[in-house]
């Protein structure tokens, strides 16, 4: 794998996304990342995954934005898809997952984040849903099913970006740790669940995921026609072309 490697130890895997400068995702990372996890599914001799980035800068810094200028409804929607596909297979997998956010969760990255069972995060750590500032939505479904309605509509509406210690006040993480405590501390947690018996950490997972089902499916699926209808945009385009020119956009609502 170019972007995702996993290496195996006592009872868990670690899964590390390493794509610099800043572990922006592009899509051969997406389906090696769900690659990756498919293979981890299928190894009994892991039975927790602990999720992160490579090095501190970043845990991951969203998408690659720059693969966005081409797409249109009907291309946009086959990134969207199969994204959903990815983080959908992340939310239900049939381990616990531990998110180690070591830095930036932006945007795909902290929608990530929150398909995994819990999240741990380095006091440096910062979080944002900046989809709309690409001029496209994201993320909703995890983030209403995560934290208040409030705080999820403001951080969605504004795509504002909020520190390891507010995120840890709304229940985006769980825990906040200084940045070398932070692997050792997962990896604790991984062994500790993994000691416990397989079938009925198998079960309780699936459990959990059912008690959310409904409610994350369909909102998923509102989720998606809702993006169908902006990746055709003029304002998606003129979103995506301000941020790598580094100037405010202009939007005119088309």
């Amino acid at each position: 794998m170019e972007y995702v490697r996993a290496e195996y130890k006592d009872g868990y895997a670690v899964v590390t996304i390493e794509r610099p400068p800043v572990n922006a995702l592009n899509s051969p990372a997406y389906f090696e990342l769900y690659q990756v996890f498919y293979q981890i599914a299928l190894e009994e001799k892991a039975r927790v995954v602990i999720l992160t980035g490579a090095g501190q800068k970043a845990f991951v810094a969203g998408a690659d934005v720059r693969e966005f200028l081409d797409f249109d409804s009907e291309t946009g929607m086959q990134f969207t898809a199969k994204n959903q596909h990815i983080r959908e297979y992340l939310r239900t997998f049939p381990k616990p997952v531990i998110c180690a956010v070591n830095g930036m969760a932006l945007g795909g990255g902290c929608a990530l984040a929150m398909c995994c069972d819990t999240r741990l995060a380095a006091e440096h750590a910062t979080f944002n849903l900046s989809e709309i500032n690409m001029g496209i939505v994201g993320a909703i479904p995890y983030a209403a099913g995560i934290i208040s309605q409030g705080t999820a509509r403001r951080l969605v509406y504004s795509g504002e970006t909020i520190t390891a210690e507010e995120a840890l006040r709304v229940g985006l993480v769980d825990e906040v740790l200084p940045a070398a405590d932070l692997m050792p501390r997962c990896e604790a947690l991984a062994r500790k669940m993994a000691e416990k018996p397989p079938l009925a950490l198998a079960r309780a997972k699936a459990c959990m995921v059912y008690a959310s089902e409904h409610l994350m499916a369909d909102t998923a699926a509102f989720e998606r026609r809702a993006i169908e209808a902006l990746w055709g945009t003029e304002d998606k385009n003129e979103a995506v072309r301000a941020f790598l020119e580094k100037r405010p956009p202009n939007f005119q609502g088309r």
